[in-house]
């Protein structure tokens, strides 16, 4: 169900700074490890592999971070008009920053990762096989997001923006800023009476 009224200004920053900081774990990941191969070619195919998923992860984590520098700014310039302070906010400044809200919706993440595998999995295939739109986008993470309830309904648009941006970067293309605004987009319009309601993230 979309959400019916405009978020709050402090709710959107917020959202954004989830969705980069979420999509900025995959930076801190190693690259997959893989079995050891049988002959010198593929050791070689291997090599690149995995050459190819670092460099990609280096490029993700350098955008991630030009991004957050770009919200910081926004916000500050905002703060006359909105008067939003992320100093004020527990997404932003935690009370205990061993409990950040990326860390503890990365925990949740692994968890729904593997419950939902197989409709993730399905999802991400259907996206790349079309052109990047924002209603393919929608459509793919509702369909998945009906086999999950309460908070891990919330993660389905962050789980399959994460593996979306991983897969395009792979392949060459530069999707964040898109993929950030389907992300927030989406929160918005799909899920933020529920985290409103929760009590915010």
């Amino acid at each position: 169900m979309a959400s019916s009224t405009a978020v709050p200004v402090g709710f959107h920053y917020e959202t954004k700074y989830v969705v980069l900081s979420y999509l900025g774990l995959l930076s801190q990941e190693k690259p997959q490890q893989h079995p050891p191969p049988s002959t010198q070619g593929t050791q070689q195919q291997l090599t690149a592999q995995q050459a190819s998923e670092k460099e990609a992860l280096e490029k993700i984590k350098i955008e991630i971070e030009e991004e957050l520098k770009c919200l910081d700014e926004e916000i500050l310039e905002a703060f006359t008009t909105t008067g939003f302070d992320c100093h004020t906010s527990p997404v932003f400044s935690p009370a205990n920053p061993e409990s950040s809200i990326e860390d503890c919706l990365a925990h949740l993440g692994e968890k729904v990762s593997q419950e939902l595998k197989e409709h993730l999995h399905k999802a991400l295939q259907s996206l790349l096989s079309k052109p990047v739109t924002y209603q393919e986008y929608r459509e793919r993470t509702q369909e998945t997001a009906a086999h999950a309830t309460g908070w891990n309904k919330v993660l389905v648009p962050l789980i399959l923006l994460q593996q979306f941006l991983m897969e395009l970067t792979r392949r060459g293309q530069e999707p964040l800023s898109a993929l950030v605004n389907f992300g927030v987009t989406y929160l918005e319009d799909y899920s933020a009476d529920y985290i409103i309601q929760q009590g915010g993230w």
